[in-house]
């Protein structure tokens, strides 16, 4: 009844490329045209029955019942085309979150925040580069290290905000403190905020041994707590962090990021986005990032004039994201031990499903990843073009620009 079920369900997958599944019985089956690109070989019969498919098959391999072969960019392409068959993209339980009590809600993204980044820093520690930077790097040549392509990102998002002596910036979402600690050494005060208290401790013991402390002041705080009437910023940035919004939530981050900030300031959003405005994947809700939701880019632009904002530069960073998750991937398995050590083989597989599918995910799927850059208002001092950022000197200014009518 099992295999049936299976065999139904590898049927509707319409790929763009033939693949085979190997059953724990010995029957193997190819399902289109060729050499198949990837191969699900099952290890054993596996326990229950595909009810979401989606979390079915990551269990399987979580567990050691499925092994995959071959390409996991052929196996994402196949998914994305097959996402009709393995998962619905209704909305119902994101709905559901609409009509939350505002106390609720708060618990709610403090629980799914904490499920992922309380699972402990030396993890972390294990396999991330060491900027402790848990965030889409920026590779300015292909040998660049991860750790160069991390500050490369950091310097990125800070010279396009414009970012120097005296600035007031505020970090939403600041990780283990790497953009709030570099900000501060180009001469930047900063308040950077979190829901993890693991981070938060970890970023001001880093902050701290950098001797930076009376420039970086990181809280534990939810972005919704922000408060125009106590304290305003020069600039905005936030990375990573958005993903976790939540559907129906966009108007309450960009309205409380413009509450804080300046006229004529400046927001950078560094987040994850999709074809359309979604729910991530059922297995990565229930076992990496519950409660993620990614955004399509024309529903960030869209959101943004309600607030007062106006976009004012905007790119797409995919296969940055590709590469990161690659050397994550390296790194991680290169200390398998050590999370061994930790955690148990369950666990192990999963964040290698979790980092080699996400890096497939990036390159043959259909998610990218988006920087928006956008002013509270106008700001005229701004660059006049962009070619700064990418080797072309020192950035051209409008200052000093006519103000004549002719």
């Amino acid at each position: 009844m099992l295999k049936t079920l299976l065999r139904s369900l590898f049927a509707g997958l319409n790929g763009p490329r033939p693949f085979a599944v190997a059953y724990w019985d010995g029957d193997h089956i190819l399902y289109g045209q060729g050499e198949p690109a990837f191969t699900l070989r099952f290890t054993r019969e596996p326990d229950g029955a595909p009810d979401e498919p989606v979390v079915y098959l990551g269990e399987c391999y979580m567990d050691g019942t499925l092994e995959i072969d071959g390409s996991w960019d052929a196996l994402l392409s196949t998914l994305v085309a097959g996402s009709a068959t393995l998962m619905g993209r209704g909305t119902g339980k994101a709905l559901g979150w609409l009509g939350e009590k505002l106390a609720a809600r708060r618990e709610r993204q403090s629980r799914n925040v904490r499920h992922h980044y309380d699972i402990g820093n030396d993890f972390y520690r294990l396999w991330l580069d060491e900027t402790l930077t848990y965030s889409c790097a920026y590779f300015r040549t292909p040998d660049d290290t991860l750790e160069t392509a991390q500050r490369n990102k950091v310097a990125l998002c800070l010279d396009k905000l414009g970012v120097g002596a005296g600035t007031r910036l505020l970090d939403i979402g600041c990780g283990w403190g790497e953009m709030a600690i570099a900000a501060a050494r180009r001469g930047a005060r900063v308040v950077g905020i979190t829901l993890s208290a693991e981070q938060c401790t970890g970023a001001c013991d880093r902050v701290a041994a950098a001797g930076l402390a009376d420039r970086v002041d990181i809280r534990l705080q939810d972005y919704l707590d922000l408060d125009g009437n106590v304290e305003r910023f020069d600039r905005v940035v936030s990375v990573g962090m958005f993903e976790h919004v939540g559907r129906g939530h966009h108007g309450d981050f960009f309205a409380r990021a413009s509450e804080v900030l300046e006229d004529g300031g400046l927001m950078l959003l560094h987040t994850i986005t999709g074809p359309e405005t979604r729910e991530t994947n059922p297995w990565i809700e229930k076992y990496i990032f519950p409660g993620g939701y990614i955004p399509a880019p024309e529903t960030l632009v869209s959101a943004l004039p309600a607030h007062r904002f106006q976009l004012v530069h905007m790119e797409s960073l995919r296969l940055h994201y590709a590469q990161t998750l690659q050397c994550w991937l390296r790194r991680y398995k290169a200390v398998t031990p050590q999370v061994l050590a930790m955690f148990d083989t369950r666990f192990e597989r999963m964040w290698t499903m979790y980092l080699r599918g996400s890096s497939a995910a990036f390159r043959a799927g259909d998610l990218d990843i988006h920087q928006l850059l956008a002013s509270k208002g106008n700001n005229n001092t701004l660059p006049r073009d962009w070619g700064y950022l990418y080797g072309g000197g020192a950035p051209l200014s409008w200052a000093g620009a006519a103000d004549s009518p002719g």
